[in-house]
This record gives C-alpha cells, structure tokens and sequence, in this order.
C-alpha cells in the first residue's frame, strides 16, 4: 500500500507543478471565467537589480542535490494489452509465478486471498533485486504517455531565498512564458515561495502573481499566472560549437514514452543534425527515466549507418518463458548519422530505456567514443511487457536487457566515464554551453578529458 501511494504521489506532485497557463492581460478579469475561453500568453517583466548577485554567491551548484523530476522508469515492450477482467488476486499472484523474470525466486503457496490493494501483493512477493515492479491506474499511465499535465510546466527545490526551478518542461505555458531553470520564485500571492505551496497553487485554477530573481542576468521579475491542463514535447535540439569551433549536435531526450509523438520530434531534431553533417552527438538524459524499447531501438538506428540487422539488443525472459525472447537489430533509417563520438550526460535519474541506448552503443564504438559524463545512472537493467486488468496495469519485471555482447549486469548503474563526475548544475539552462555537464562534454570532445 505505502508503495503504491508512494508512486502515484511522485507523478502528482511532479504533474502538478507542471504547467501554468499564462493568464490574460486583464488584472479584472475573473478568475473563474469559463476555461474554454482562449487565454493569450503572458511573458514575464524583469529589470535590473545588484541584489541577485548575492545568490549566485550563495549557491553553487555542488550545494545542491537536484531532485530527478520525473521517476517513472519504465521500459515497455509494448503498451500493454487490454484484458476484459476483474481485478484477480489469483491472477496477479499466477503472473510472479510464471512471466515474472525472478520466477524461481516467487513465495510458494501464498494465501493472497485478503490482498484488497495490487500494490501490496507486487511488493510482498517481488524479488530482492527488484525496484521497480509496481500497479498503476490506467489515468496515470495515459497522462504519461500522451505527455498531458496540469499545472505549472516546471519543477522546483526549496532553498533559503525561495523555490529554485530545476527543470522546465519543452513547450509548457512555464516555458513558453520564458520561466527558465535558475530562476528562484521568491513570491506567490505575495507569500513566500516554497515547493509545497506552489505545488498545492499548482492545483488552483486561479491566476497567481508571483515574483522571481534571476541571478545569471542579474534580474528580478514577475509575472502572473493560471494553472491549467498542457501538453508537452520531450526533444529539444540544436548545434553548439566547441571553443576549437567544432560543430556538434545537442539532443535533449526527456522520455521514451509515447511513441509517435516523440519519433517524430526525434526525427526533426536528426534531420536537421544530418543537414549539419553531425559527427559528434551530445545526448542529454540526465532526467529520463525510460519508456519503451521499441522508441529506443528506432533512436539507435539513427545513431550509426551500415549496420542493418546486426544486434542493437536482446530482451531474454526466463527459461520458462524463453520462447518469448526478442532480439532487435538495426534498420535503416534515411535520417541515420555516421557518429564518430557519443556523449552521454547523465544523473542517477537516468534508467532503464536510457541505459539501454547507452549499453546497446558501447560494442559499436571504440570505449574512449562512448562517453558518460554527470553521475553514474540509476541500474535498471531488465524491463517490463505489462497487463492490464480493466483496473490496473501490472509492470513485473519480465526480462533482461543484453547488449549485442550479452552485458547486462549494470544493477549499480552505468559508471561515468573516468574523470568526468560531474556536479549537476540548477543555475544553467540544459542546453546552455556554459552548463556545467554540457560544458564538460564539449571540453572533452577538444581535449579528451572532461577536466
């Protein structure tokens, strides 16, 4: 039960401080006017101030441990398939007993028969290793995967001066109204700022006034603001050059859930990497934390070219369930870079589907070519097929995922490349050259050394 609440309770908070609708230009109008009406975008106002120099003295970013936003680390082989029935306590139980990758390891003869909760059962009878498998209801999954939320479009961290933004959604209201990851929101409602209460303001449909210092431009600002339900994207790219002025491509990659939608933003982001004649590829997952191997397989395709049906990867179930094995290969796709050098950046937030696409590169380029810099990732080496019951979808772990050498065991993560631990930093935009993890993987692209 503890688990099961535990988890929904990540996805709402984070949903919850996920967008804000800009509100209309009006300071009359009513806060309670129908929610079909169209409501222009509002950016925020700044103007110089000294005093936001002080943050910056402040805070470093080895101060602080920025929370991972969203941890909702799946790794689907497929979406789950519908079943017409009743949730079966007996049928949850028969599933650890059979498709369940730790199997052999499942409590026997169990009397499940008083588990009223799908939570409950999963971890009393789930294996040691196991951190992952878990029951979720089908509004929580669907919102994930449509990339829908309500709120304000970013998420923040509680320090002295206020709630500091530590990650914004690609095309929230929050981003599209110029809320920046630095920003440290001081005030809402002319109270001070703290994560729960804009969390719980999140939830309001009620346009909010708040007040923000930026201490990189050394700003303060402010803006209103009316919660709402928003869509999102996942991708942003774009090339940076390196200080020897070498032309690199940049790929922010969120999630691996929801696959058209986030193909398609892949395939504008290649594009346009193939038009630049990409050789080096800087790919950030610090926050993803994974989403279906059918998406990753489609982004290793374009990562290498001349490789059609080799092995990217292997999804092996256990010997019970062997048949169900299934080995991907590449394909060809005409948005494919020859990539000469891969740049991972990376935080323990990093899991499953993104370690995959890390692990599944490794045989394909020499080793001092595949480059992890930021933390050690989170160790999710197995996935999950799902069911579903017309209640709960059901995520056991069913199967390891081996790399086209049979490597797997990365249950600790996926070690940083040697000298390139690198301090995730709150007081930068992801995607700003100056960013400290960014920075470091173009200084190692020049000198092979993140230091």
């Amino acid at each position: 039960m503890h688990k099961h609440y535990f988890l929904i309770l990540i996805l709402l908070t984070f949903i919850s401080c996920g967008t804000v609708t800009s509100g209309n230009t009006q300071e009359e109008a009513d806060t309670n006017q129908d929610n079909n009406e169209v409501l222009q975008e509002v950016s925020i106002t700044c103007k110089e101030s000294v005093t936001t120099k002080s943050f910056q003295k402040a805070y470093s970013p080895q101060s602080i441990q920025i929370e991972t936003p969203n941890r909702l680390t799946l790794l689907l082989a497929e979406t789950p398939t519908f079943k017409e029935t009743l949730f079966d306590n007996q049928g949850l139980y028969k599933l650890f007993q059979t498709e369940y990758f730790w199997a052999d390891e499942t409590e026997k003869n169990l009397d499940v028969s008083t588990y009223t909760d799908p939570q409950k059962l999963i971890d009393d009878l789930k294996y040691k290793e196991d951190r992952w498998s878990f029951a979720v209801t089908p509004e929580l999954y669907n919102n994930a995967v449509s990339q829908k939320s309500v709120g304000f479009g970013f998420s923040c961290q509680d320090i002295k001066t206020g709630c500091l933004i530590t990650y914004v959604r690609i095309d929230s209201p929050a981003d599209k109204m110029d809320l920046r990851r630095g920003d440290i929101i001081q005030k809402i409602d002319n109270q001070t700022a703290t994560q729960e209460l804009i969390y719980a303001k999140g939830q309001e449909e009620k346009r909010l006034n708040f007040e923000l210092s930026r201490p990189n431009s050394n700003e303060l600002c402010s803006g209103k603001v009316l919660p709402r339900e928003y869509t999102y994207k996942v991708v942003k790219s774009k090339t940076v050059n390196t200080s020897k002025n070498e032309k690199v491509g940049y790929l922010r990659l969120d999630s691996f859930l929801g696959d058209d939608k986030i193909l398609a933003q892949i395939d504008n982001s290649f594009n346009n990497f193939k038009k630049n004649s990409i050789e080096k590829l800087v790919i950030d997952l610090r926050y993803n934390g994974g989403g279906s191997v059918n998406l990753a397989s489609k982004l290793l395709d374009k990562l290498v070219i001349n490789k059609q049906n080799q092995t990217q990867f292997t999804l092996a179930w256990n010997e019970a369930y062997k048949s169900q094995n299934q080995i991907y290969t590449f394909d060809f796709s005409s948005n494919a870079l020859d990539l000469k050098q891969i740049l991972f950046l990376t935080t323990q937030g990093s899991a499953s589907a993104s370690e995959l696409i890390i692990s599944a590169m490794k045989p394909y380029l020499p080793e001092e070519n595949v480059v992890i810099i930021g933390d050690k990732t989170h160790g999710k080496p197995v996935g999950m097929s799902g069911q579903y019951d017309g209640n709960y979808y059901y995520f056991l772990i069913n199967f390891v995922v081996k790399n086209s050498l049979g490597f797997y065991d990365y249950f600790d993560g996926l070690a940083v490349t040697s000298g390139c631990s690198i301090t995730d930093d709150p007081f930068h935009e992801m995607g700003d050259p100056k960013e400290s993890m960014l920075k470091s993987a173009l200084q190692y692209i020049d000198t092979g050394s993140c230091q």
